[in-house]
């Protein structure tokens, strides 16, 4: 018996009702839940990123305007690594001056050393008509009880070797005093797996605005920078020294121009 075609349509509908209803039920609304489930990590990173934005209640970011703070964070990112390359190598010391602190301390060839350059910088003075006081040569580091890496006594030397020929050549008058102190307790973090150990010295000395002017102008260069600067002649290997506390005030009424400081400096030394 053959159906009409009205009848074979009527049918197949509801077949084609519930093979649609299965689908629906065991494709659609997995796929739908997958979806969703797939939606979550999405929805999470979107209020992550919108919370950073400082836009909380987002629908929209301006992906644009976010582009470019990418474009910043960069740019300030690169600037800021060469900033600490340049630092990193304006603290770098000398060979020779590492060559010492990586050896094993000989308390002889200290002394020596140390002896040897006051006699430099006491010949130095006198050519520069420069006075130094009895507590400029007793103010030199000496190995001691409370010198827990004896190896840094070169550096403070290096240190104090350079701070005082530095003033020399600015041609102050009179250096009253310089003392090197204990390695400051709240060392800068390590770098690059180095850590940064501050040596602060003090210094006491009397001298010609002008000169005491140049003094503290040329500590925190290097020779070649003191050089370009037309600023007076430093040692060539000379390190950056970095000024911490500084009280200046006049000497005497009588003398307007003159000028006594006293300074509080440190220098940097990178150990392994």
């Amino acid at each position: 018996m053959r159906l009409d075609p009205e009848t074979r349509r009527r049918s197949i509908l509801p077949l084609l009702g519930g093979v649609l209803g299965l689908i629906y039920l065991f494709a659609f609304i997995p796929l739908d839940r997958k979806a969703e489930s797939l939606d979550a990590p999405l929805d999470q990173s979107w209020r992550r990123l919108a919370a950073a934005l400082g836009q909380t209640n987002a629908l929209t970011l301006d992906f644009v305007s976010l582009t470019n703070q990418f474009k910043e964070t960069r740019t300030a990112l690169a600037a800021f690594e060469n900033a600490r390359k340049q630092a990193q190598a304006r603290v770098e010391l000398d060979e020779a001056l590492r060559a010492e602190l990586s050896a094993p301390f000989q308390l002889v060839d200290y002394q020596n050393e140390a002896g040897r350059r006051m006699d430099v910088l006491t010949r130095l003075a006198k050519q520069e008509s420069v006075v130094l006081e009895p507590a400029v040569l007793t103010g030199f580091p000496e190995q001691s009880t409370e010198v827990r890496e004896p190896a840094l006594l070169w550096a403070e030397l290096a240190f104090l070797d350079n701070l005082l020929t530095t003033a020399i050549h600015a041609k102050v008058a009179t250096i009253h005093f310089i003392g090197a102190q204990m390695p400051l307790t709240n060392t800068p973090p390590a770098i690059n797996g180095r850590a940064l150990a501050g040596l602060p010295m003090q210094i006491e000395l009397t001298g010609a605005i002008a000169n005491v002017a140049r003094f503290l102008q040329t500590l925190p260069l290097r020779a070649d920078e003191i050089e370009a600067a037309g600023l007076p002649a430093s040692s060539t290997n000379k390190p950056a020294l970095f000024i911490d506390r500084i009280k200046l005030r006049k000497q005497a009424p009588e003398k307007p121009d003159e000028v006594r400081l006293s300074l509080r400096v440190v220098g940097f030394v990178f150990q392994k």
